[in-house]
């Protein structure tokens, strides 16, 4: 009997930049909402893993130009390295100086709980209008999926997102699966 394949839910980049240019970057929570959904896309990180991004690292991060590489230890205490690309950066830049001047004494980046961050991806993409059951975890399946869309080899996807087997990406492969069909259907009418 044939399996059932996973249904993955994500954003097309622009629903993306929809979602996030929506969140107007003033304010304490302004800035820190915006920065939160900023660096899931950019690094494809769990929720959990995001949560735990120390300040003092984040500054040193932030003095460098352009795109830069960050060690974590994610699921199953496996090392790897993600990306945070100038968008994230700079988002992160604008939200420290509301972020030290409501939370001086913690050291989290983002001092919230993974529910209070679900809870708030949910309310911002209703106030974009975005009507997908759209939760944290979303960003990094849109980051993925955006790659593949690129070109990027899936093995290279598999180190980004820090599967331990490419068999953990290859639910993403919907997307390969449309560009095939598009192809085959241009060239066979």
């Amino acid at each position: 009997m044939k399996q059932q394949k996973r249904q993955i839910k994500f954003l097309e980049r622009k629903e993306i930049e929809h979602l996030i240019d929506g969140i107007e970057p003033e304010g304490f929570r302004g800035t820190r909402d915006r920065a939160l959904m900023e660096v899931l896309f950019s690094t494809g990180m769990r929720i959990h893993e995001a949560l735990a991004l120390q300040v003092d690292e984040m500054r040193i991060l932030l003095e460098e130009k352009g795109t830069s590489e960050f060690p974590i230890i994610g699921k199953g205490g496996w090392q790897r390295v993600i990306f945070f690309s100038p968008r994230a950066k700079q988002a992160i830049k604008v939200h420290l100086p509301f972020r030290e001047e409501f939370k001086e004494d913690e050291d989290r980046l983002f001092p919230i709980t993974p529910r209070c961050a679900q809870l708030m991806v949910k309310r911002r993409a209703k106030q974009v209008g975005l009507e997908k059951r759209i939760t944290p975890h979303v960003f990094r399946h849109s980051l993925a999926t955006d790659l593949l869309r690129k070109g990027v080899d899936i093995r290279f996807v598999s180190e980004f997102l820090g599967h331990r087997s490419i068999n953990n990406t290859m639910i993403y492969t919907h997307v390969v699966n449309e560009q095939l069909r598009s192809i085959h259907k241009k060239i066979y009418k």
